[in-house]
């Protein structure tokens, strides 16, 4: 099953392209400004290196998010296009779904970057289940809550592309050594899709309200 997955969402944009157990291709650049003008180019690109079009794929998988507001748009918006004018199925899979860590026996927390003092964490079990709600908050107040949820002698894993921030108030707790790309959420999706479950248009997953204020002028006529 041939799978084009990709990341927009955190600090490293990141295109896979899986079929079953194999990765054909991986494109990997930090996050950057201009991603909206070069993304379609790199994917085409990619496939073209295996010379594979968009109607030979079987799936899609985006990331939806929390992360970079205008990255989650991206992502969103150009896989949609590509499912709609391919007739694909789509699959959505959220940035602590990418970054889980599952680990026998240990707590996973999974920081997600957003370029702001807080984080996106959600604390997860060994099974990828959550077992608190997932929240936006500085490293500091989350760590003091994750701790009371982790029994004082259960390993800590703590994943994702902002894990280096919270290290140092959790000196019992591990980095997990992998840094998940597309080609997990590639993975993943391919598992879903295979499992029968039931899946969702993809919707983008902020977890905070966007940075946006409306001029008093606007405001005003809004009122009127």
């Amino acid at each position: 099953m041939k799978c084009l997955a990709v990341n927009t969402a955190t600090k490293v944009l990141s295109i896979a392209l899986v079929d079953g157990d194999k990765v054909l291709h991986l494109f990997e650049t930090p996050e950057m400004r201009d991603q909206g003008n070069v993304l379609l180019s790199h994917i085409q690109n990619g496939l073209a290196q295996h010379k594979i079009s968009f109607t030979d794929l079987d799936l899609l998988a985006v990331v939806t998010g929390p992360g970079s507001f205008t990255g989650i748009r991206l992502g969103l918006a150009t896989m949609r296009g590509i499912a709609l004018a391919a007739d694909k199925p789509l699959i959505g899979m959220s940035s602590f779904d990418m970054f889980a860590a599952h680990t026998p026996d240990a707590a996973n927390i999974v920081a997600v970057e957003s370029w702001r003092e807080e984080l996106y964490f959600a604390l997860l079990d060994s099974t990828g289940a959550p077992r608190i709600e997932y929240m936006n908050e500085t490293p500091g107040i989350f760590s003091q809550r994750a701790q009371q949820f982790i029994p004082a002698n259960q390993k800590i894993i703590i994943s994702g592309d902002a894990k280096k921030s919270v290290a140092p108030l959790l000196e019992q707790a591990a980095l997990a050594e992998k840094d998940n790309n597309a080609i997990d959420v590639a993975r993943l999706a391919i598992q879903k899709f295979k499992s029968g479950a039931t899946f969702e248009k993809p919707l983008p997953f902020y977890l905070r309200e966007a940075d946006v204020t409306i001029s008093s002028k606007i405001a005003r006529t809004l009122k009127d």
